[in-house]
């Protein structure tokens, strides 16, 4: 809190009084209105270095609306250094804080070296591209924010990515297809393309994915088909890893590991992984047995959505899968 110059000094002898004091009281507030003004622009304005190691809520005017993000940066970053970035995507209903605290990104970002960027859809949610009535145009949003924080920092442009749970995570895909040749990878979690997009997205540009979902997750159908609620159809999950295996290149079948038995709590992993892929665009499907519409390695969240494995901690496999997958 802002101490007045001379707080806690010995009180004058004579006091000030009348106009003295008015003009007093008028500089005082003058001051203070001044440092608090100092203290936002140095907390939102655009690279400051004194927002490194804190999640700043910033604000973007896009086609006539408001939008909000967050922002973080990792304390050692030194600006001018090309600096990785991550978007990630809340899920439908969700809020970007809500959404660092769940996955912990802003952690691992401090220890990795990465910036994170936690955008926020409007009515917290995402026009993903299933045609449920959403207009707001979300891409375009994602294309003015991308273009703001190059401004401000030096992004290295060959190592942008997406992730995101459920709506954030259908929302990926479409970024991919829709801004094609900005993200070098994207990691769906229990999210699939949605159907209306298989044909559009078809002669898109290839993008690594690694995606994660569970086979017993009561919203989002691991076998595709309706979304709960009437929101909407995806592909199935292993259609969804499919298609952008065709998109990419990759050549044969994917190679499966045998699902493991390290942990009791319900579920098993189960991976697939489409290789051989050019320019390094590899596939990989991480089928949670017996999992939930949950982020895998994240904390409990209700029995009502299914189990939350804990034999893999989908943030840190996204950041090694990302950091092994550059653009090219």
């Amino acid at each position: 809190m802002y101490t007045p110059v001379g707080a806690g000094a010995r009180p004058r002898a004579t006091p000030v009084v009348g106009l003295d004091r008015v003009r007093f009281n008028a500089h005082m507030h003058r001051l203070f209105q001044a440092l608090v003004a100092a203290a936002l622009l140095v907390a939102v304005g655009p690279g400051a270095r004194a927002q490194a190691g804190a999640e700043v809520r910033r604000t973007l005017a896009v086609g006539g609306l408001e939008r909000h993000y967050l922002l973080y940066l990792p304390a050692g970053h030194q600006p001018g250094r090309p600096i990785p970035l991550v978007l990630v995507l809340h899920g439908g209903g969700g809020r970007p804080l809500g959404m660092a605290r769940h996955t912990g990104f802003s952690n691992l970002a401090e220890r990795q070296g990465f910036a994170v960027v936690y955008p926020e859809g409007l009515g917290r949610r995402w026009n993903d591209g299933r045609g449920m009535g959403a207009s707001h145009d979300d891409v375009g949003f994602v294309r003015a924010l991308l273009d703001t924080l190059g401004r401000a920092l030096t992004l290295d442009t060959n190592r942008i990515y997406a992730t995101g749970i459920s709506n954030g995570a259908t929302f990926a895909y479409r970024l991919a297809c829709d801004l094609p040749g900005v993200f070098a990878a994207i990691a769906p979690v229990a999210g699939a393309l949605p159907a209306a997009l298989e044909q559009h997205c078809a002669g898109t540009r290839p993008v690594a994915v690694a995606a994660f979902q569970g086979t017993a997750d009561p919203l989002m159908p691991y076998g595709g088909g309706g979304v709960a609620r009437g929101r909407g159809q995806v592909l199935s999950a292993v259609r969804s890893a499919e298609f952008w295996a065709r998109v990419n290149g990759c050549n044969g079948p994917p190679e499966s590991a045998p699902p493991s038995d390290s942990v009791t709590d319900g579920t098993r992993l189960r991976r697939q992984r489409w290789d051989g892929c050019p320019g390094g665009h590899d596939v990989v499907l991480y089928s949670i047995e017996g999992g939930g519409h949950t982020w895998p390695g994240g904390p409990p969240v209700g029995w009502r959505v299914g189990r939350v494995s804990r034999e893999v901690n989908a943030t840190a496999a996204i950041w090694d899968f990302f950091a092994a997958h550059p653009r090219t």
